[in-house]
């Protein structure tokens, strides 16, 4: 179960994380280890899908689309050995730059539930288990935000949340558009349960609501204004692993879904 790793792994480490908040050389430690095996794990995932091709696993055996599906590309393998990369700079970088107050008040723990949510959402097969990890990047990005409890920091962290929330439920309603349409969420599923229907409203509907959900977590015009009010406010090795996975998760959903899902070529999706 390979592709388990990448979830399994940060989850572990922000508990392990947790438990050890009365000692900061201790979280540091278990954060590093935590960092340095999600890198291994995820190279050795992208050096499977360079030597075989594409895999796909089940959790507990369940076949699609009734399970969680998790499925690993050139693409979603190469995101999740970034994050590895990423969380071993921040973490070694972090030790210089995040005060032990904030480190006391839970950035580890915080941190690699964020990196179990970015991972989750590379990997998912399906859309609302894609939903899922964002909603656990959301909830461990905006603690993250909050870290310190300066003004600044919580003006942006109001900013940031407040239109996450309205993506949220923009994202459920593409989802549940979906589902009602097709009764379906797996991607692959949708991918042949949606061809020859882009015309349908429901259809057009749902894309809209992903898009402008994709956009939010992108950071896309028109909908940016959260990212300058919220990414100088805390330390610096927490905005950098927003600016190098945050946004980037939300421009490899939009390269997912719509190359994958949709099939937008001359329809009203695409204009």
């Amino acid at each position: 179960m390979l592709l388990f790793w990448p979830l399994v792994i940060p989850f572990a480490t922000a508990v392990l994380a947790l438990l050890a908040w009365r000692s900061v050389a201790l979280q540091r430690a278990v954060s590093l280890l935590g960092a340095l095996l999600l890198l291994g794990v995820a190279l050795a995932i992208l050096a499977r899908v360079v030597a075989g091709g594409p895999f796909a696993e089940q959790a507990g055996g369940w076949p699609a689309p009734y399970g969680i599906t998790l499925v690993a590309d050139l693409l979603s393998a190469v995101m999740v050995a970034l994050a590895g990369l990423v969380a071993v700079a921040v973490v070694i970088f972090g030790m210089a730059d995040v005060t032990r107050a904030e480190e006391h008040y839970g950035h580890h723990p915080l941190m690699h539930a964020m990196l179990a949510g970015v991972c989750g959402a590379f990997l998912t097969g399906d859309l609302f288990n894609m939903y899922v990890w964002f909603e656990v990047m959301l909830i461990s990005s905006f603690g993250l935000l909050v870290i310190g409890g300066g003004r600044a920091q919580l003006d942006g962290a109001v900013k940031y949340v407040g239109l996450n929330l309205i993506a949220t439920v923009a994202f459920l309603s593409g989802v549940g558009l979906l589902y009602g349409a097709t009764g379906a969420l797996n991607m692959a599923d949708l991918h042949f349960a949606l061809q020859g229907r882009a015309t349908e409203t429901p259809i057009i509907a749902s894309a809209a609501f992903l898009i402008f959900a994709f956009g939010s977590k992108a950071a896309l015009f028109p909908v940016f204004f959260w990212l300058p009010a919220s990414y100088h406010t805390p330390s610096f090795a927490t905005s950098a692993i927003f600016a190098a996975l945050l946004t980037k998760v939300g421009v490899y959903a939009l390269f997912r879904v719509f190359t994958l899902v949709y099939r937008i070529e001359g329809t009203p999706i695409q204009t």
